[in-house]
């Protein structure tokens, strides 16, 4: 018979006890948690990229001295080279083409970029000195330096789509214009106008619509049908004479491609500053209400500077053609308005005491001051057009004494325009000719400059026009800032 167990519920629970106390003891040294463990291994972090390829289709037209027109193709990426290169250019010569973007493979903002690189004037021919000095076309000292194809050649550029435009088919840009709607164009007028404002940056749009929008990304490089492109033409007019005989030039043409990721691209890649004037006072309002600076300036120096000055429309211009009266036309006076920039330059010290605005440069009215002075000093200048408000000296700041009033036909080298809704001006200055111009009072530009300043790009236009406080012209509103701020100092 096994033995009895006399264990009593006290004993059991002082072994439990006891055994609790063994157990913790021995816990110290090998009891363990549950526990698992999984890895994430293989991580890297590899950086994408952004490769601009531009595919160019261009068509010439030379008549029969390239039987009837020829085609050719190309596609520009990195170290490959694609030229237009044409001699014998007569009147009635033309090109239609079109630049093509993909990138890979982030998507991207594109800015286009151009510039004149030379107009010469060669050797000048008996008809061709002939024609000058009838048609009064330019100065003697233009006549032996820079040529006239330049101005002479009308150009375009517009939006286009790669499946929709075929630059072979093209008839005769001046009798077609520009294939597609009119809100296509980007720029139109002559060919030294279309790259003086390409040398400033032009911001290309990757689709019509609402705000500015970045070219799409592919794969691999691709050109789809449906994707925008930029279309141009270029022709010599038949009207057209002798004064561009032996002339050649040469130009160049870039495209600029900024990721979108972080950037709403508007950095412009081209040019040294951009300039605005100040719209936090609450009367620089556009269409929709919203605060918008009236004038935007960009600024591109070198041995030839370009300004290239945009007024925003529909902060005063109406440039929406909706008639609203609350936006009504800029200029309200359009026999007395101004659009200046004010540059100071190192050959007189740049920010001296006397004269801090050595060249004011301009597009007036005729009966605005510093061009009706301009004109009243000049033997051949008329109607609206540039000037330069040359200032030599003075005793303290601001200080206009020894002030000139120069038309822009009276000077070598500068040259000024206005676009057809009065809405862009573009001011050139190549310098070493406007040095070399033995007339005063810019023969006080010993040499061309090693550094300007633009203190300031402002205009106006008349008693009641933006000027005005308050501005009776812009529906009572108070006055619009017209002046913007200061470049610093730029390298020539």
């Amino acid at each position: 018979m096994p033995d009895k167990y006399d264990i009593s519920r006290r004993k059991v629970l002082a072994g439990l006890g006891t055994i609790g106390v063994a157990g913790a003891g021995a816990g110290l040294g090998t009891s363990a948690y549950f526990s698992d463990e999984e890895s994430f291994t293989d991580n890297s972090l590899t950086a994408g990229k952004l490769d601009l390829a531009v595919k160019a289709d261009i068509y010439e037209y030379q008549g029969a001295a390239n039987d009837g027109g020829q085609s050719f193709h190309g596609v520009v990426n990195g170290g490959d080279d694609v030229q237009q290169e044409l001699t014998d250019v007569k009147p009635g010569d033309y090109s239609w083409g079109k630049f093509c973007f993909s990138i890979v493979d982030n998507p991207g903002y594109i800015w286009a970029g151009g510039e004149l690189t030379s107009n010469d004037e060669n050797t000048v021919t008996e008809p061709e000195a002939d024609s000058d000095k009838e048609n009064n076309a330019q100065t003697d000292s233009q006549i032996e330096g820079d040529g006239e194809l330049a101005d002479a050649i009308e150009g375009c550029l517009f939006y286009t789509t790669h499946g929709d435009y075929d630059p072979a088919e093209q008839g005769r840009p001046t009798e077609t214009r520009a294939p597609g709607d009119e809100d296509d164009i980007i720029l139109e007028g002559s060919l030294r106008e279309i790259l003086a404002a390409l040398q400033t940056g032009v911001p290309l749009d990757g689709s019509d619509d609402d705000g500015r929008q970045a070219f799409p990304g592919d794969e691999e490089e691709s050109f789809d049908d449906d994707e925008r492109c930029l279309g141009f033409w270029w022709e010599v007019p038949t009207s057209v004479g002798n004064e561009i005989q032996t002339d050649s030039l040469t130009f160049d043409i870039t495209f600029y491609a900024v990721q979108e990721r972080h950037n709403d691209g508007s950095d412009n890649p081209f040019a040294d500053a951009v300039l605005t004037s100040d719209p936090s006072s609450g009367t620089d309002d556009d269409l929709a209400g919203n605060e918008q600076p009236w004038i935007t300036a960009q600024i591109s120096a070198g041995p030839t500077t370009v300004v290239q000055i945009d007024l925003n429309g529909e902060v005063y211009g109406n440039d929406d053609n909706s008639g609203n009266s609350d936006f009504p036309e800029w200029p309200s006076n359009e026999d007395d308005y101004f659009m200046e920039a004010n540059i100071d330059i190192d050959n007189d010290s740049i920010d001296e005491a006397a004269n801090d605005d050595d060249f004011r440069v301009g597009y007036a009215a005729a009966n605005s001051g510093a061009r009706a002075n301009a004109i009243s000093n000049s033997s051949s200048a008329s109607g609206n057009g540039g000037y330069i408000r040359r200032n030599t000296g003075g005793s303290s700041s601001g200080d206009s004494a020894n002030r000139s009033d120069v038309a822009e036909e009276d000077v070598p080298g500068f040259l000024a325009f206005e676009s057809g809704d009065q809405l862009s001006y573009t001011l050139i200055l190549d310098w070493a000719s406007i040095a070399a111009d033995g007339d005063t009072p810019t023969a006080q530009l010993a040499s061309a400059p090693g550094a300007i300043q633009v203190n300031e790009v402002f205009g106006g236009d008349g008693g009641e026009g933006v000027g005005a406080t308050p501005n009776s012209s812009n529906d009572g509103r108070g006055d619009i800032d017209n002046v913007t701020d200061g470049s610093g100092t730029l390298q020539i």
